[in-house]
């Protein structure tokens, strides 16, 4: 299993212009006027909330960023109260975008694609551009801990690894987007795993940036957890630095061979490295995860070629 909450990119959506853009976009939910900063080298929005007496989830609201929330120097980001509150008991709002899924809009609000099904009173997970949806919850969160999609608090020593992680991405230079595009096919064909596929799961986690650290520590292009890196690594005795761009897509690429190898159906091996398979066993495949193995489905064409 790669993580519980995921960061990932907007499908979609490439290029550092777009996303230092949307950095700046209008506000969805907001408690009073807010103040706005310039994003310095190395920022990250966890360390931004902290030192600005807000949440993360505060500053993805207000700003509308995409949901791995990357951070650009030199973009601008509006910085509210720690305490958002919403039109609607505790709701808020946002506008589809080109690109957007449902399940990607879910996690960048801290709730599930059911609840904002249910919400809306939809009929199915799919969403079209322009339309305002109603997010149940999106006003109420105040705590700057992050959270897993079950609202679960994240142990001290996993926060201090993410931080650290993330300080040590930011600080170090990595392959642009079309080099790891090539790497992971690369890496894909290497190992037998189908190229379409191993290049759409990477888009998908990351938009192909290895500095992406998500709140529970899925680490870089793969999004591969800590915990997966080191059983995998000694499954093929080898060593593997997630930190590292290679190595990283290395573990990802072997994760989802060993699933190729052990599920019956493709489908099944992307709800594997979504879910994982201890909670699919508990749980069923839940909606969330349809929603993901539908996105990586309409990337693999995007990316036929690898």
């Amino acid at each position: 299993m790669t993580r519980t909450t995921r960061t990932r990119r907007v499908p979609g959506r490439s290029g550092r212009a777009t996303l230092g853009a949307l950095v700046a976009l209008a506000v969805v939910v907001t408690a009073g006027a807010p103040s706005v900063i310039t994003v310095r080298p190395g920022d990250t929005l966890w360390d931004l909330a902290r030192e600005h007496g807000t949440t993360v989830s505060s500053l993805r609201r207000l700003n509308d960023l995409p949901g791995n929330g990357t951070l650009y120097a030199g973009s601008t980001l509006r910085v509210g109260s720690g305490s958002s509150t919403g039109s609607s008991g505790g709701s808020g709002s946002y506008v589809v975008r080109r690109g957007d899924t449902l399940s990607e809009i879910a996690v960048r609000f801290g709730t599930t694609s059911a609840a904002i099904r249910k919400a809306n009173r939809m009929s199915s997970s799919t969403v079209y551009a322009g339309r305002r949806l109603s997010i149940p919850g999106a006003g109420s969160g105040t705590s700057s801990v992050p959270s897993t999609n079950a609202g679960k608090r994240i142990p001290e020593p996993v926060r201090r690894s993410v931080a650290q992680n993330r300080a040590t991405l930011a600080a170090r230079s990595h392959p642009s987007k079309p080099q790891v595009r090539r790497m992971v096919a690369a890496t894909a064909r290497r190992h037998g795993v189908s190229p379409s596929l191993a290049v759409a799961v990477a888009y998908h986690e990351s938009g192909f940036q290895q500095r992406v650290v998500s709140g529970v520590n899925a680490i870089g292009v793969m999004q591969v957890l800590p915990a997966t890196g080191r059983v995998i690594a000694r499954q093929h005795g080898r060593s593997l630095d997630l930190l590292k761009t290679q190595d990283n897509i290395t573990a990802g690429v072997l994760l989802l061979r060993q699933l190729q190898r052990s599920t019956p159906t493709t489908d099944r091996l992307l709800a594997g490295y979504y879910q994982g398979a201890g909670s699919i066993a508990r749980q069923g495949i839940l909606p969330q995860t349809r929603d993901y193995i539908r996105s990586i489905s309409i990337l693999r064409k995007r990316f036929a070629n690898g």
